[in-house]
């Protein structure tokens, strides 16, 4: 396999602040290839294994790399879970929890903006349990919902894939006379130019990918070549996929079924994040350890 098929490092959190007692928690990509990490001070981070992953309220620093270099984002106060970072245009920020909580029969918002200062904005509505959630460059965020909501009684989740405008406005949701099977739990999301894929199954017999064009909202559907991706990206017919074992395979799409062209087991240090990866015009960005890195489709 060629050089540049190897995964490269695009950002490390640096070690003076990691033995500060800085650490890095979630972490997005933005659609023009900007890396955002949310960075929390030791004292505010909650045991392993425990959710939410931090104890409120807290305070925090979105670290962006980007075209423009590195810069930071302070945020102060915050009392909600981190569990999804997204970037919104004009260097917003968008913060959301997974899970939707009740005031008795009244849903109560789950999403959070930031202006570019990190000044609380509005709130938005987004549904209950998305494992899944992506931002394109118009500002709509693509979600993937997981069999509690879509299965609950939160109105959003049901159509198990969705997308809302920057005011939680749903803009897109399948006809599901033309998926292979209903949504039963999100996997994976990745933009392409205008287009968004979302990777999900509707059973344990196989899993896919749907393709939606965001300027009419069409969609295709496809076969999934990895069971359960942690993230995926594509370019055109090719495609690069990380699954939850641990390696990265790289895939032709011929017709409607994907060819395998190569497999590799990353040679990065540290922990693989198996939560999260995201894939942005044919790279795909994945973290390991305290180092985040990209390699193409």
């Amino acid at each position: 396999m060629a050089t540049s098929d190897r995964p490269v490092e695009v950002w490390r959190l640096p070690d003076e602040e990691w033995k500060a007692g800085r650490r890095a928690l979630t972490w997005t990509v933005g659609p023009d290839g900007e890396l955002a990490v949310l960075v929390v001070p030791e004292q505010y981070v909650a045991p392993a294994g425990s959710w939410p992953e931090v104890r409120y309220p807290y305070d925090a620093e979105v670290v962006v790399i980007g075209p423009r270099g590195e810069w930071r984002v302070p945020l102060s106060g915050v009392d909600r879970s981190p569990d999804h970072l997204a970037l919104l245009p004009g260097g917003r920020l968008l913060l959301v929890e997974i899970r939707a909580e009740q005031d008795g029969d009244e849903w109560l918002p789950n999403g959070y903006v930031y202006g570019p200062d990190g000044t609380p904005g509005r709130e938005l509505h987004l549904g209950d349990d998305m494992p899944v959630l992506v931002t394109d460059r118009a500002g709509r965020i693509w979600m993937a919902y997981g069999d509690e909501g879509i299965y609950g009684d939160h109105p959003m989740a049901a159509a198990g894939l969705r997308a809302a405008d920057t005011h939680g406005r749903m803009v897109w949701s399948p006809d599901h006379r033309k998926l292979p099977g209903y949504p039963l739990e999100g996997l994976a999301g990745a933009t392409e130019g205008g287009s968004t894929w979302l990777a999900w199954y509707p059973s344990s017999s196989g899993s896919y990918l749907t393709r939606i064009e965001a300027a009419d909202g069409a969609s295709t559907t496809v076969p999934c070549p990895v069971r359960q991706p942690v993230g995926f990206a594509v370019r055109a017919r090719e495609g690069v996929f990380l699954s939850h074992g641990g390696d990265l395979t790289w895939h032709l799409l011929v017709g409607k079924q994907w060819k395998q062209t190569g497999k590799r087991r990353p040679d990065v240090p540290g922990e693989l994040d198996r939560r999260r990866a995201y894939g942005r015009d044919g790279v795909l960005w994945f973290r390991s350890g305290n180092g985040w890195y990209r390699v193409a489709a």
